[in-house]
């Protein structure tokens, strides 16, 4: 028996120095395995966290340029709208009632006579000397207008000096000898008003 007994602690003493000498180790290396998987699950973990606050940080970027870009884009058109408006209400509506009231104001064949006896007679008083060539509205005659125009002025004028032209209003009076026109036809006169009275025209319809 005693002999029995000393080869079984013999035998437990080589399975210890086996486990000691295999299991041991590979269990301190598992733990070791372990360990650096857990340091590497969290380093992917936080470079993940990284990783998604850099998207979204690019992500918020993005937006805000592409906002910036909109409202950018929004304000330009409502502009353009603005200015738009503005030219058709020019067009539509300023342009036609001024060129009806210039021409209302320049008035008949009378009115139109005596506007060349005062632009006839400045000429005059201005000392030249040359044949004139007047240019009258398209609704007149030269009679209409020769006939309402003082004998004095007239002698200033040859015969054909008065002719009618594609206006609507107004005269135009050439000084063929200078080749100087004055130009005081509805057009002119609608351009000359309109630089005067277009602003406050326009505050009329829009808040500047």
């Amino acid at each position: 028996m005693p002999q029995l007994e000393k080869s079984q602690e013999r035998i437990q003493a080589i399975c210890e120095k086996i486990r000691e000498e295999t299991l041991n180790p590979a269990k301190l290396q598992a733990e070791l395995i372990i360990d650096e998987a857990k340091k590497e699950a969290e380093r992917i973990k936080l470079q993940a966290i990284r990783d998604a606050e850099k998207i979204r940080d690019e992500t918020k970027r993005n937006l805000e340029v592409e906002k910036q870009i909109f409202t950018s884009s929004l304000e330009q058109a409502a502009k353009q709208s603005i200015d738009s408006l503005k030219q058709k209400i020019d067009s539509s509506l300023f342009n036609p009632a001024l060129e009806r009231w210039v021409v209302e104001q320049l008035g008949g064949a009378k009115e139109h006579a005596k506007l060349i006896e005062v632009i006839i007679q400045a000429i005059h008083n201005e000392g030249f000397k040359t044949d004139l060539a007047v240019t009258i509205p398209h609704e007149f005659t030269p009679d209409e207008i020769t006939s309402q125009i003082s004998s004095n002025i007239l002698k200033e004028l040859k015969d054909g000096a008065i002719e009618v032209g594609d206006i609507k209003g107004g005269v135009k009076v050439t000084l063929k000898g200078k080749h100087m026109t004055l130009d005081l036809s509805d057009s002119a006169l609608r351009e000359l008003i309109s630089s005067f009275i277009r602003k406050d025209f326009r505050k009329v319809f829009f808040v500047s």
